[in-house]
């Protein structure tokens, strides 16, 4: 006899039962699918937004090699980590994912510091993207729009007289209170956003890639091999062990260490893939599903990203105008962005392409305001995951779930607020090369919290193998093993202080300074981790009261 499919009431039930074994009501509105799931970690990854917000820094520190030799490299590593994580959120489907992970297969002080590195990374992360998206809006949108009507507006302009609010911070502060809005609606609106958005990405890279294959106007081009690892800022510096080593071409053995720094670009560009984890208690057949979601995301957004850069790499314009300290920022120059100008993407699109070019710079920033939007629901999932256990302070506050929306408003709220101050403090400190020092911050943030529950597969408690339902078999140990070595690894690489990043291992080390001061003054003692204090009576009595809130709004419409 064939076993039959079970339906979607059966499978919500049975999720909703593998919640309550967790210890939590169902609180949240649990209506996404499969895809959508994956959708909102494809989403976040956003090959138009890490790969293209860092081609500049890629291609300063490494040459053409960052994309054609970098992103393969990364891909691999990444989906090893990918798969350690799908493994373990398999047999936890909880929001919060990886901080519950680590309580469970340890202790409560474990998940702790793994849900701080995450909240860091998450907003962090929230922050690259919306500052980065912010550019492409105004460089490609706003900014054409408004000169129309004599109003000069862009990144760099002086809002209020001050050089500390500029055209890009207010653009960013636009798009997270849309962002922000349309989260608290509810998640059935983000899930649809996120479905599109998968096609938005995918249909974009197709029209790019044969755009400059086809129909590109035959310009001569910067002339380097794809594969050429030729580092384009030669003032490139970097400390090591109290000397110093100069980056440029003039070094032969120093190149290595420099391609070694470009792999940031697609290292940044493979975060945010445990939202899948996040959101499972808004997910269908959530064990599969979320475990599905993170792997698939990592893989697809490897081969769709692997294409884009392709053709990037193989159209870009005269890089000694591109990368030239001396070069001023105008609207129709090369300079990049790493001197003040434009994103070399966005230039090698209107260089080669002309109009079509500008019309394409807008489908990619629409497509960075919808890895903005999926970033801030699952920061807001993870921050009130967090809140539900008493994590951090204004935990009441943030817990609370809208009885009309059925989504954590105001760890939402509190998820776009830090995030913009986050932003501003590194404007004010690193200038243009803020972005450099926001996404290297979220990288290591987040790389932590993914390593210290895979870490704990392997050494910690062994009880959630016999919940985990997607499984790696004798394979996942060693593939454990390795990603966590591969985590080493970055944190190494990106903490190292170079002429692009030289605040990020001072904020770091600010910010472990912090999360010490709290956890011996208060975490160690009072922080009682993810305990079920209540049984499935209690947790049916208050996804009750949920139900009946929702007939009495329905009612008074």
């Amino acid at each position: 006899m064939t076993q039959q499919k079970a339906s979607r009431e059966e499978l919500i039930k049975q999720d909703v039962h593998d919640l309550h074994r967790l210890g939590y009501a169902q609180e949240l509105f649990r209506t996404m699918g499969g895809f959508s799931n994956f959708a909102i970690s494809f989403s976040i990854i956003s090959i138009l937004t890490g790969a293209v917000i860092l081609f500049d820094y890629g291609l300063a520190w490494g040459g053409p090699a960052a994309s054609t030799i970098g992103w393969p490299l990364v891909s691999i590593f990444t989906l090893l980590i990918a798969a350690a994580m799908a493994e373990i959120a398999s047999a936890y489907p909880t929001a919060g994912g990886l901080y519950y992970w680590s309580s469970r297969m340890k202790n409560k002080d474990w998940g702790w510091w793994t849900a701080w590195f995450n909240l860091a990374g998450q907003i962090a992360i929230v922050a690259g993207i919306d500052f980065a998206a912010a550019s492409f809006v105004n460089s490609s949108i706003v900014t054409p729009i408004l000169s129309n009507f004599g109003i000069a507006y862009g990144n760099g302009s002086a809002i209020l007289g001050s050089s500390f609010v500029s055209g890009q911070l207010l653009t960013m502060a636009a798009l997270l209170a849309i962002q922000l809005v349309l989260n608290v609606a509810g998640i059935r609106i983000v899930a649809l956003l996120n479905d599109v958005s998968v096609w938005w990405h995918i249909g974009t890279v197709l029209v790019i890639v044969a755009a400059l294959f086809l129909i590109s106007s035959g310009k001569a081009h910067s002339g380097l091999s794809p594969f050429a690892v030729a580092p384009q800022d030669t003032s490139l510096n970097t400390s090591v062990f109290g000397g110093s080593i100069n980056l440029g071409p003039a070094i032969g053995y120093a190149l290595p260490v420099a391609f070694l720094f470009s792999l940031l670009q697609a290292q940044w560009t493979y975060t945010g893939y445990d939202a899948s984890a996040h959101v499972a208690e808004e997910t269908i057949g959530a064990r599969l599903a979320s475990a599905w979601g993170v792997f698939i995301s990592v893989a697809v957004s490897a081969v769709v990203g692997y294409i884009v850069l392709l053709g990037l790499v193989t159209h870009l314009p005269p890089l000694d105008q591109v990368f030239n300290p001396s070069c001023v920022a105008t609207p129709t120059g090369l300079c990049s962005q790493y001197y003040g100008g434009a994103a070399v993407v966005f230039s090698t699109l209107t260089y080669n392409l002309g109009t079509l070019g500008d019309w394409l710079g807008a489908a990619i920033a629409v497509a960075m305001s919808l890895c903005g939007l999926a970033s801030v629901a699952a920061a807001g999932r993870m921050l009130f995951a967090f809140s539900r256990d008493h994590g951090v302070p204004g935990s009441p506050w943030l817990r609370k779930v809208s009885h009309r929306f059925r989504t954590p408003a105001n760890a939402i709220a509190a998820i776009a607020v830090f995030s913009y101050l986050l932003t501003n403090a590194a404007f004010i400190f690193g200038g243009a090369t803020a972005i450099a020092i926001v996404t290297a911050i979220s990288t290591i943030a987040l790389y932590w919290a993914y390593g210290v529950p895979i870490f704990l597969g392997v050494f910690g408690k062994q009880e959630w193998r016999e919940h985990a339902v997607w499984r790696l078999g004798r394979f996942s140990k060693p593939i454990a093993l390795v990603a966590v070595a591969w985590i080493v690894v970055i944190s190494v690489l990106f903490l190292w202080p170079t002429s692009g990043n030289a605040f990020t291992w001072l904020a770091y080390i600010v910010f472990l300074g912090f999360l010490l001061i709290y956890y011996f003054a208060w975490a160690r003692k009072h922080f009682k981790g993810p305990i079920v204090e209540v049984g499935e009576v209690e947790l049916t009595e208050i996804e009750r009261e949920f139900e009946h809130a929702a007939e009495e709004l329905v009612g008074g419409v």
